[in-house]
């Protein structure tokens, strides 16, 4: 008897203590890109056992065991007006500069909270008495007033930055501003090394996007909950946002402008690229397959719509192409486009981290996302980079800044220029050697980036008063 006794005992010393966890998602950020990032963690954490309820704007690809979806729609998310015409778009891209980024963002994107707690998802859960151990949220325009759940349910939140560490997500967490050299996000393609004139410039931005976040940004957000949330006991915004123990940024510590960080800022920059490679198409494949000379692969990501600009900036695009003598893959929405040359090929959608994993990928012309950012120099693969707004001016700087990319700007680019930067990136063997060099020092790390997010979502759970990490 006491043989099996002993058998027991030793099976238990054996076995890691596990235990399941109620979680719910708001992953509310009217940004595909972003629901990348936060939908990997989701399915990595329910593999574990937790159980998510998922609220987001994305319909998930596929039904993943323990998660429940719910999806969030309205006129905002349909609509995006601002994104349908070329001259609007323009004038969108040019008004989000020198600390007016942030309060363009808050301005256009404000109707997506009123939206969002109407519908009716929402509206139960703002009747639920359910309850969660745990609140993921993007505290970040125009979603802050998401934290009011934490008081619902009286649970921490963990949040998610897709965009990587940034102003309101330092002074959340306690953390320094360092003005002085590193830029804002939003609203400079500025590096560390900044001349005097640069960091007045950034000061003062990082002084007006502190002021009206506090002023006019964060009060709207309080009205919403009033609007939707009765409980007299609510505290206010700024003390609900308080309830945030660690915060995961879309960032690694290898690829970024050396600064100060306190413990609850979680670098998980790369979490959503596998090890195991999502399939390409077979036609997508078989192309990439036969570039022997190589595969140019060009996108702009989710958001910038490339089906409406002007007829020129496509002939510019396509005749630089005609001249080159690889291939080149474009992922685009456009379609049935005369005299396509007969070594470029479009592609509604391709899985992009398998694709510039490919080995005949040798370029990536992309605009600057944060996602985009990450995937490429993980991949070791030069860029030519073409910014249009908020954050991807700073990206694309950094690309400059580690030597591994060429920026050009959209809104002047010629057949020539777009030729030349190219064809520079893609015979300038320092590109390739710099690109190599620093997707060896992202990949070299103690933990994966999304070992680390389940481990610090775990860490909140068993330690819910994580205060000493601020």
């Amino acid at each position: 008897m006491w043989k099996s006794w002993l058998l027991v005992a030793l099976v238990l010393s054996l076995s890691s203590v596990s235990f399941s966890a109620r979680m719910l998602a708001l992953l509310m950020t009217p940004g595909h890109s972003h629901h990348i990032l936060q939908f990997s963690v989701m399915k990595a954490l329910a593999a574990r056992g937790h159980h998510i309820e998922v609220y987001s704007y994305f319909q998930p690809p596929s039904h993943v065991e323990n998660i429940t979806h719910k999806l969030i729609t309205g006129a905002m998310i349909e609509q995006s007006d601002y994104m349908q015409h070329f001259e609007d778009f323009k004038r969108f891209c040019e008004e989000n500069y020198f600390g007016f980024a942030f309060k363009f963002i808050s301005e256009v994107l404000f109707g997506f909270t009123d939206e969002a707690f109407q519908h009716e998802h929402f509206q139960s859960l703002l009747k639920s008495n359910t309850t969660f151990d745990l609140v993921f949220m993007e505290a970040m325009v125009p979603m802050e007033s998401m934290a009011v759940f934490s008081h619902k349910f009286k649970a921490p939140i963990v949040n998610f930055q897709g965009i990587g560490d940034w102003i309101t997500v330092d002074w959340m967490s306690g953390n320094s501003l360092s003005v002085a050299h590193i830029p804002d996000r939003l609203s400079f393609g500025f590096t560390n090394k900044m001349s005097f004139m640069e960091r007045f410039r950034n000061a003062v931005s990082t002084t007006l996007t502190l002021l009206y976040y506090h002023t006019i940004h964060l009060p709207r957000q309080q009205a919403v909950i009033q609007k939707y949330y009765k409980d007299p006991t609510t505290p206010p915004t700024t003390e609900l946002l308080g309830n945030i123990v660690i915060t995961l940024t879309n960032d690694i510590q290898a690829l970024g402008y050396s600064r100060p960080y306190t413990p609850n800022i979680i670098p998980i920059g790369g979490a959503h690229i596998s090890t195991h490679m999502t399939p390409m198409p077979e036609d997508v494949r078989k192309f990439m397959d036969d570039g022997q000379k190589g595969v140019i692969f060009f996108s702009l990501g989710t958001v910038v719509p490339s089906h409406i600009f002007p007829r020129e900036y496509i002939a510019a695009f396509l005749n630089t192409f005609k001249r080159l003598p690889v291939k080149v893959l474009w992922k685009t929405n456009l379609e049935n486009i005369p005299e396509l040359p007969e070594n470029v090929k479009l592609a509604k959608w391709v899985p992009q981290p398998s694709v510039l994993a490919h080995p005949n990928c040798r370029l990536f012309i992309t605009h600057g996302g944060r996602n985009s950012l990450i995937e490429v120099i993980h991949a070791g693969v030069p860029v030519v980079a073409m910014p249009f707004f908020f954050d991807q001016m700073y990206n694309v700087g950094f690309y400059e800044h580690l030597g591994v990319g060429i920026k050009l700007d959209f809104w002047t680019i010629s057949e020539d220029s777009f030729y030349k930067a190219i064809t520079t990136a893609l015979h300038d063997k320092r590109y390739k050697e710099n690109a190599e060099k620093i997707s060896r020092l992202v990949r070299d790390q103690p933990m994966s980036p999304m070992d680390s997010a389940v481990f610090w979502v775990e860490y909140v759970l068993r330690h819910r008063d994580s205060q000493h990490l601020r």
